[in-house]
């Protein structure tokens, strides 16, 4: 499956002195991704700061299965949403190829932090992502199936340097990614999310001794764009704060990676009454402090 085809077609309420204007003309459908993961948490999050069946829940299978259902789908559509969380380098991707399809994609609010984990085998001799450079065909990398979130980051990384595309890819993930890393079938796995992702946390637990926790620092990703120009990713370490116990916090210091916060945003051809937009993006800042709070800044 291609790219074109695939892009084209969760906390309490805090505390305020004055409350979110209940002049709501309609439910705000608010795409977030599987119930299990932190969007959905962020997205209970945000409904929790308006009125009562304001804004009310999709579960999704996540940031391109968002912008799918925001941007293609007739507000009247079963599946439709109206408004989503999602990686920010997603939209991104879509615009490259449609500038036209996310011009009503309106930011909101930046969420939690989330990064790329990149875990190799240990007997690899990779030190950086970047490292697969030097000999692309000698190499190869599990970033998950088509429309996932790895997958799409990954489509970035080769828009910015086309040396990434010459790299083998798979699209195993979680435990058939790791178990495969940890056999020397594949060299790397590339996963994307915030600090605790599922995957990154059995790696750490399971596979401590053949797998390793590596930094992904090509500068040439300084170069990407969010749809508003502004940088889309930075490099920042990943935070040691007790999620992954066992081998990578231990042993693995200082692991600089990819970054970027998730976004919330908002179709305004779909939210077009004024009272509706206005409800929902104050709801999406005053539980924005809370969710980074919670998942990371």
């Amino acid at each position: 499956m291609n790219i074109k085809s695939l892009l084209l077609g969760s906390a309490a309420a805090l505390a305020v002195s004055f409350a979110v204007s209940a002049a709501s003309a309609g439910t705000v459908k608010l795409c977030t991704a599987s119930t299990t993961g932190v969007y959905h948490a962020a997205g209970k999050a945000i409904a929790a700061m308006a009125p009562a069946g304001a804004i009310t829940l999709i579960s999704t299978d996540g940031t391109i299965d968002n912008l799918r259902r925001a941007l293609d789908l007739p507000k009247d559509h079963p599946q439709s949403c109206d408004a989503l969380i999602g990686q920010p380098d997603v939209p991104a991707m879509r615009a490259r190829l449609n500038k036209a399809s996310v011009v009503n994609l309106k930011p909101i609010a930046p969420l939690h932090r989330e990064y790329v984990y990149v875990l190799c085998g240990k007997d690899s001799g990779v030190k950086d992502l970047s490292d697969l450079e030097d000999d692309p065909t000698a190499y190869s990398v599990a970033i998950g199936p088509d429309g996932s979130g790895a997958w799409a980051t990954w489509q970035n990384f080769i828009a910015e340097d086309e040396d990434y595309r010459e790299i083998p890819t798979t699209a195993e993930s979680d435990i058939m990614a790791l178990t495969s890393v940890a056999s020397g079938t594949t060299t790397c796995a590339l996963l994307t999310g915030g600090v605790g992702v599922g995957a990154v946390a059995e790696a750490d637990t399971t596979f401590g001794d053949t797998i390793v926790l590596i930094p992904a620092t090509d500068g040439d990703f300084d170069d990407a764009t969010t749809l508003d120009g502004k940088d889309l990713y930075e490099f920042a370490e990943i935070p040691k704060v007790g999620a992954y116990p066992n081998t990578f916090d231990r042993y693995w210091s200082d692991i600089k990676t990819v970054s970027w916060n998730a976004m919330l945003y908002v179709n305004t051809e779909k939210v077009t009454d004024k009272a509706d937009q206005k409800m929902f993006a104050t709801a999406g800042a005053r539980a924005a402090n809370t969710i980074r709070a919670n998942y990371g800044k």
